[in-house]
Protein backbone atom coordinates (compact mmCIF):
# COMPACT_ATOMS: atom_id res chain seq x y z
CA UNK A 1 0.00 0.00 0.00
CA UNK A 2 1.14 3.50 -0.99
CA UNK A 3 1.94 6.08 1.40
CA UNK A 4 2.32 8.68 -0.15
CA UNK A 5 -1.04 8.01 -2.61
CA UNK A 6 -3.49 6.98 -0.24
CA UNK A 7 -5.53 6.02 -3.03
CA UNK A 8 -3.87 5.06 -5.98
CA UNK A 9 -5.79 2.82 -8.86
CA UNK A 10 -2.59 1.00 -10.66
CA UNK A 11 0.99 0.33 -9.86
CA UNK A 12 3.33 1.12 -11.98
CA UNK A 13 6.40 -1.45 -13.29
CA UNK A 14 10.16 1.01 -13.18
CA UNK A 15 11.58 0.82 -17.24
CA UNK A 16 15.05 0.69 -15.17
CA UNK A 17 14.53 -2.39 -12.81
CA UNK A 18 11.46 -4.34 -13.80
CA UNK A 19 9.87 -3.92 -10.05
CA UNK A 20 6.43 -2.73 -9.51
CA UNK A 21 5.34 0.26 -7.23
CA UNK A 22 2.82 2.43 -6.39
CA UNK A 23 4.37 5.65 -7.51
CA UNK A 24 7.50 7.03 -8.38
CA UNK A 25 8.19 8.65 -4.59
CA UNK A 26 7.74 4.55 -3.32
CA UNK A 27 10.81 4.09 -6.27
CA UNK A 28 12.88 6.98 -4.73
CA UNK A 29 12.52 5.81 -1.34
CA UNK A 30 13.28 2.14 -2.24
CA UNK A 31 15.84 2.01 -4.62
CA UNK A 32 19.23 3.24 -4.92
CA UNK A 33 19.05 4.59 -8.44
CA UNK A 34 16.84 6.88 -10.23
CA UNK A 35 13.60 6.33 -11.89
CA UNK A 36 14.24 5.64 -15.64
CA UNK A 37 11.45 7.29 -17.76
CA UNK A 38 10.27 6.03 -21.02
CA UNK A 39 7.49 6.50 -23.19
CA UNK A 40 5.54 3.53 -22.57
CA UNK A 41 4.35 2.84 -19.47
CA UNK A 42 3.14 -0.70 -17.52
CA UNK A 43 0.08 -0.59 -15.51
CA UNK A 44 -1.48 -3.36 -13.24
CA UNK A 45 -4.73 -2.57 -12.26
CA UNK A 46 -5.50 -2.56 -8.41
CA UNK A 47 -9.17 -3.22 -9.21
CA UNK A 48 -9.10 -6.29 -11.54
CA UNK A 49 -5.25 -7.11 -11.16
CA UNK A 50 -4.40 -7.45 -14.76
CA UNK A 51 -1.49 -5.41 -16.47
CA UNK A 52 -1.98 -3.38 -19.40
CA UNK A 53 0.41 -0.90 -21.36
CA UNK A 54 -0.04 2.88 -22.71
CA UNK A 55 2.11 4.96 -24.86
CA UNK A 56 2.07 8.03 -23.28
CA UNK A 57 2.78 10.12 -26.52
CA UNK A 58 -0.41 9.57 -27.70
CA UNK A 59 -2.56 9.52 -24.38
CA UNK A 60 -6.35 11.23 -24.67
CA UNK A 61 -8.58 11.37 -22.05
CA UNK A 62 -10.35 8.02 -22.74
CA UNK A 63 -6.92 6.27 -21.69
CA UNK A 64 -7.44 7.42 -17.71
CA UNK A 65 -9.19 4.17 -17.73
CA UNK A 66 -8.29 0.17 -17.31
CA UNK A 67 -8.86 -1.35 -20.35
CA UNK A 68 -10.09 -4.46 -18.90
CA UNK A 69 -12.23 -3.61 -16.05
CA UNK A 70 -12.98 0.45 -16.92
CA UNK A 71 -11.41 1.48 -13.53
CA UNK A 72 -10.75 5.30 -13.42
CA UNK A 73 -7.22 5.19 -12.30
CA UNK A 74 -6.34 8.92 -13.33
CA UNK A 75 -8.22 10.43 -10.44
CA UNK A 76 -7.28 13.34 -7.79
CA UNK A 77 -4.46 11.96 -5.49
CA UNK A 78 -5.57 11.65 -1.69
CA UNK A 79 -2.32 12.06 0.39
CA UNK A 80 -1.35 12.59 4.17
CA UNK A 81 -1.83 16.24 3.48
CA UNK A 82 -4.59 16.61 1.52
CA UNK A 83 -6.23 14.67 4.32
CA UNK A 84 -5.09 16.79 7.20
CA UNK A 85 -6.15 19.61 5.27
CA UNK A 86 -9.94 18.32 4.43
CA UNK A 87 -10.00 17.60 8.28
CA UNK A 88 -8.76 21.58 8.96
CA UNK A 89 -11.52 22.75 6.43
CA UNK A 90 -14.43 20.73 8.20
CA UNK A 91 -13.99 22.02 11.17
CA UNK A 92 -13.61 25.35 9.90
CA UNK A 93 -16.78 24.88 8.84
CA UNK A 94 -17.89 23.60 11.98
CA UNK A 95 -16.52 26.35 14.14
CA UNK A 96 -18.67 29.06 12.00
CA UNK A 97 -21.85 27.10 11.94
Amino acid sequence: MCKHILNAQVAIRAACCKKWFDCAECHQELEDHPLQKNIEMVFACKKCKKVFRKDITDYDESDEYCPHCDNHYVIKAVTQESKEIQKFENLVKEVKQ
